[in-house]
């Protein structure tokens, strides 16, 4: 995922799952709703958002893998300030209600916190190795 003015790059490889919490409602972004484009010409995002997401998406879906084939779908959205998203593997999405996930995220304005509980929540849980989560907040500007 890359963040830019008013605009979020995700792209889709493995089991990971995105969410995004708005207005106190956790959304799963889908992948099966992204396209193999990113969405890039619906014009629902800023153009100069697009011109800092297109100096960078490159770099990043190479880097999402070492087979010579990784399928990857993307998607471009328009964010909110006060957005706040998770990348997460399926060892956090599968122990950790999505109730459960949009209560910490809500009730911690500290990120790191937040994400340190996510990843407490799914140890209690029984997943021990397969547990990653990033958190990120869309800034004013």
């Amino acid at each position: 995922m890359l963040l830019a003015p008013g605009a979020a790059y995700i792209a889709y490889a493995g089991d990971m799952r995105v969410y995004r919490l708005r207005g106190g409602e956790l959304e799963e972004r889908r992948r099966d709703q992204a396209t193999l484009d990113g969405g890039l010409t619906d014009g629902r995002v800023l153009p100069d958002a697009l011109v800092v997401l297109a100096q960078h998406a490159n770099a990043a879906t190479r880097a999402l893998g070492c087979e010579a084939a990784v399928e990857v779908k993307t998607q471009v959205e328009r964010t909110e300030p006060g957005d706040i998203f998770l990348v997460c593997s399926e060892g956090l999405w599968s122990a950790v209600s999505e109730h459960r996930i949009s209560g910490i995220l809500a009730a911690h304005h500290e990120l790191r916190l937040a994400a340190s509980l996510l990843m407490d929540c799914a140890h209690e849980h029984g997943e021990i190795s397969d547990v990653t989560c990033v958190v990120a907040r869309v800034g004013d500007t």
